[in-house]
């Protein structure tokens, strides 16, 4: 470690710290099932959000977000991957 490096790190204010209620996305699923599949995160105890993406060319949507708290997004992308397959 250099001079530099020393002088980085007595400066960094270290990692920011991640806020757990911060929504974070999860998946983008086709618009069609989409609320279909937030309802069945919410009804497995997740606090899931939905909205639909549009295409900017076309200005039509086609997709959906979903999006949960980050303290929730390992265990709702488990269930999400579940119903996908």
């Amino acid at each position: 470690m250099g001079l530099r490096d020393s002088f980085f790190r007595l400066l960094s204010r270290g990692e920011p710290e991640l806020d757990p209620a911060e929504p974070v996305e999860i998946g983008v699923i086709p618009l069609a099932v989409g609320p279909m599949t937030v309802e069945t995160l919410r009804d497995a105890g997740f606090n899931a959000v939905g909205a639909p993406t549009y295409n900017i060319i076309s200005e039509v949507a086609n997709r959906y977000r979903i999006l949960v708290p980050r303290h929730e997004a390992a265990d709702a992308q488990r269930l999400l991957d579940e119903l996908r397959s």
